[in-house]
């Protein structure tokens, strides 16, 4: 039964025209740049029966899949190909990774690879794995994204961008990230940073970049402050083309922090008159806004809430309203205090205060005419 079963799947391998053992990897699909060039990685695998028939000579050759299919690239005679290029390694080293130069928009299409080795050794990979070129005219805009957990950053394919409905907490520690395609990767694209303001990207900021097989990539690591609230960093990608081509990507950033800059004041300026009425006032800095404010009068301990609101009116004072007045702010990341002192003082007192100052004006007045007088 077991014979039965390995003679049929040998005969499945022979009937659909695929040898056993022969396997390719290559991406599904290469994106190209007009004017620019190609990198498609790619590596093969035969079948154990035809090792001794895989040298260095063996010929590596590209398709164009079409009707019929056209021969774009040999390596036997690279100087005759339509594509020009390079494939990379040896046949040995079951390498066919390739570049192809000075794409052009007519070069868009589904590509195979062909081996052929001495003797018997001869396979189209078609069967097995296409490769797609599809060509642009322009290159994109760079990718910015932003995450939150360093410790994900490094695996990349566990990270998760932070979508900032709300916006990431005063503190935390973040990484900003901006990524293109190669489209060649003999002449890379170069990635630089700006942010407005402009003193924040020299204000501990880690830059690290790097290049991977198919993208350009360029961190900014940093812990987010207040200051960095609503502040936009713009990634710049410049590609080496025949003109230079250049793209850019902002990310404006969205920061929680609990209240700053926390003041307090009185509507009045100078001496508030018993009376009269007075309005203290706070004012605070903080996302998301303010929740509640609360006053509170310094005078007694422990201190009691007198009103909350972010004003605080008196309609008719005395000098008991007198003294130091505490306003807190407060949102779900915290508090913050500020405080103002109020003096109320009695109207009969600045009555006599004007009247004493008009009695020394006569008085100085009559003792200057008496001596001119005598004189």
């Amino acid at each position: 039964m077991m014979e039965i079963s390995v003679t049929f799947l040998l005969t499945g391998c022979l009937i659909q025209g695929v040898f056993c053992g022969f396997s390719i990897s290559l991406p599904k699909r290469v994106e190209a740049l007009q004017g620019s060039c190609v990198f498609i990685p790619c590596t093969f695998d035969i079948d154990q029966q035809y090792v001794t028939e895989l040298t260095d000579d063996s010929k590596r050759i590209w398709y164009k899949d079409g009707n019929p299919p056209t021969v774009v690239f040999n390596s036997s005679r690279p100087d005759t190909a339509s594509l020009k290029g390079e494939i990379f390694g040896t046949p040995t080293e079951k390498n066919c990774t390739t570049r192809f130069d000075n794409v052009r928009q007519s070069d868009e299409g589904s590509y195979y690879f062909r081996l052929e080795g001495s003797g018997r050794l001869k396979y189209n990979y078609y069967k097995v794995e296409i490769a797609v070129i599809g060509v642009v005219d322009s290159p994109p805009e760079p990718t910015v994204s932003l995450f939150k957990d360093q410790q994900k950053v490094k695996e990349v394919k566990e990270v998760t961008e932070v979508k900032e409905v709300k916006g990431v907490k005063e503190g935390s520690s973040v990484n900003l990230r901006c990524s293109t395609k190669i489209f060649c990767s003999s002449r890379p694209a170069n990635l630089t940073w700006s942010s407005s303001p402009e003193h924040l990207l020299n204000e501990s900021v880690t830059q690290q970049q790097r290049q991977e097989q198919t993208e350009l990539i360029s961190d900014l690591i940093f812990t987010v402050t207040h200051r960095h609230h609503l502040a936009t960093f713009t990634c710049t990608v410049t590609h080496q083309l025949q003109k230079q081509n250049t793209k850019h990507k902002s990310r404006t950033l969205r920061v929680q922090y609990a209240p700053k800059n926390t003041s307090a004041h009185v509507s009045a300026s100078g001496i508030v008159l018993e009376g009269r009425s007075v309005t203290l006032s706070c004012s605070s800095d903080a996302n998301p806004p303010v929740l509640n404010y609360t006053w509170y009068r310094d005078t007694e301990e422990p201190l009691k809430p007198v009103q909350s609101g972010q004003n605080l009116t008196i309609s008719n004072t005395d000098p008991t309203h007198s003294g130091r007045y505490v306003c807190t702010a407060q949102n779900e990341h915290g508090a913050q205090n500020a405080s103002v002192m109020l003096d109320v003082q009695c109207e009969y007192q600045e009555a006599l205060l004007i009247y004493s100052q008009s009695l020394l004006y006569q008085t100085s007045d009559f003792r200057l005419y008496t001596h001119t007088h005598i004189y």
